[in-house]
């Protein structure tokens, strides 16, 4: 375990497993990174997940500053803004339920403030089947995680939902599992655009049209996935003021 200092000074820690389940993991993202990518780009039509990429970050960047560039088109009392916003300790935090329902492909219970009922058909990147009994095992049942930190003393916590941040096939998990939420509400608000890097979203709209969705995903996230927007850290951008 090690502990990162984030900008305001408190701490994260991040958990790293062993070489060789390093090594495993990422030779299972190397094999399914093309198939999730391709996912992530033709699903939706407003929304793109770039978690997962080895560039994802510059390219979620590059996204978000094309949407941006057309805010001339739009009126001085509603004008296009940037929205940026993250999850509050996303990765270890994200209800196991939904990843497998994911994974299936079909809910087990109503998700979505009852747009999704339990037997409908939830999108996800084939690949990832093949992985299930992995994932079953490393998140199929509470357990207790035993650690080491730096200087050797042994540690041992109880892990019940999300995963960890050091483990390479995260990414592919968190990112699949919240992608049908993610996409459902951007559907349903169709003057916004947008784009996510893994946890960090930008939202691309009009001012009003953007905080709507922005209250749309904040009650679907928490409601679904038991995860929280940091929303004393949303930022605003007004391009071109």
């Amino acid at each position: 375990m090690f502990a990162l200092e984030k900008a305001n000074k408190s701490l994260r820690p991040i958990v790293i497993g062993s070489l060789w389940r390093r090594c495993a993991a990422r030779l299972g993202v190397a094999e399914v990174r093309s198939n999730v990518t391709t996912f992530f780009m033709s699903h939706y039509t407003n929304f793109i997940q770039f978690g997962g990429e080895s560039d994802g970050t510059t390219r979620c960047a590059q996204v978000t500053q094309l949407l941006a560039a057309a805010w001339a088109q739009h009126p001085d009392e509603n004008p296009l803004v940037v929205i940026q916003f993250d999850i509050v300790y996303a990765y270890p935090s994200a209800d196991w339920q939904v990843q497998f329902d994911v994974l299936a492909g079909s809910p087990s219970k109503s998700y979505d403030n009852g747009h999704v009922h339990i037997g409908d058909y939830i999108p996800f990147p084939a690949s990832l089947r093949h992985y299930w009994s992995n994932f079953e095992s490393m998140q199929g049942t509470a357990s207790t995680l035993h650690f080491s930190h730096y200087q050797g003393q042994a540690h041992k916590i109880a892990c019940s939902k999300g995963g960890q941040q050091g483990d390479a096939f995260q990414t592919v998990r968190f990112t699949v599992t919240t992608f049908p939420s993610f996409g459902r509400v951007f559907a349903r608000h169709g003057a916004c655009t947008g784009a996510t890097i893994c946890d960090n979203v930008f939202i691309v709209a009009p001012l009003a049209e953007g905080l709507t969705l922005a209250a749309d995903l904040k009650q679907v996230l928490k409601q679904d996935l038991d995860l929280d927007l940091d929303v004393p850290k949303f930022n605003y951008f007004f391009p071109g003021h």
